[in-house]
């Protein structure tokens, strides 16, 4: 969210645009700016790299306490492509390691591998919508929802937009939940199950010291609503790409 922008709500001031993090990792809030929150500290630029089909970058960031006291390791991986008629896919890969000790993802709602805020001008109650891949529309058929996509569409400039998060099977408990909320965001959950669920199941996950947990979304940004942006074929197309073979 920002003050600064004609027209936006500020209910969430941590929502900012798209990003990684949640809200119980050892205890620490990783999710909201509440005092005392951990922080996501950019260490080292991999790589960056452009070209006619794509462009990308890979990072390393520390995930730390509100001391500065490192928690666990995350690599980024990012490519995006430009598609015709303005629309892109981006290809975003994390990878989470406990290279300090194990490390305790708590059970809560509060936080997302890959999260995005859309624009106040595509949230619900100004007639934008919520679609997701089992079938269900907007927040009640939706939230603490499992599906392999989740699209959030609207108006922006008096243009029909709409952005998809598309999870890959290889990913941690694909599919994963997801909290998704009328007001603008959406994001991808797997730790919240006791909320999704109202107490029927536990998220929570103790990551072994060394270990890895890793996820693989698409994020399509698209004309029109999910239908017209061929969201569902998009998944089809990013979970089962066509194989090559080369004859010897």
């Amino acid at each position: 969210m920002r003050h600064d922008i004609p027209g936006e709500t500020n209910d969430h001031v941590h929502h900012r645009s798209m990003w990684i993090a949640f809200g119980d990792v050892n205890g620490v809030d990783n999710w909201s700016e509440e005092p005392g929150h951990g922080y996501t500290l950019h260490r080292q630029t991999v790589s960056t790299y452009s070209g006619i089909v794509c462009g990308g970058f890979e990072t390393l960031s520390d995930w730390t306490d509100s001391q500065g006291k490192k928690l666990l390791e995350q690599y980024l991986k990012v490519r995006v492509f430009p598609l015709p008629h303005e629309e892109h896919l981006m290809d975003v890969e994390v990878t989470l390691t406990a290279t300090e000790g194990d490390v305790h993802f708590g059970d809560t709602k509060e936080g997302g591998i890959l999260s995005v805020r859309v624009a106040s001008s595509m949230d619900v109650p100004r007639g934008g919508r919520i679609e997701n891949s089992e079938g269900g529309v907007n927040e009640p058929q939706t939230w603490g929802k499992r599906a392999h996509w989740c699209d959030y569409s609207g108006q922006v400039q008096g243009v029909p937009v709409g952005i998809a998060i598309l999870q890959h099977p290889s990913s941690f408990r694909h599919p994963a939940w997801w909290h998704v909320r009328d007001y603008g965001l959406m994001t991808v959950n797997p730790f919240g199950l006791a909320a999704f669920t109202q107490g029927r199941e536990h998220g929570e996950y103790t990551l072994p010291h060394g270990e890895s947990l890793r996820w693989r979304f698409r994020v399509c940004i698209h004309r029109g609503n999910a239908t017209e942006g061929k969201v569902a074929q998009r998944w089809q197309d990013f979970a089962n790409p066509p194989a090559i073979e080369v004859a010897g």
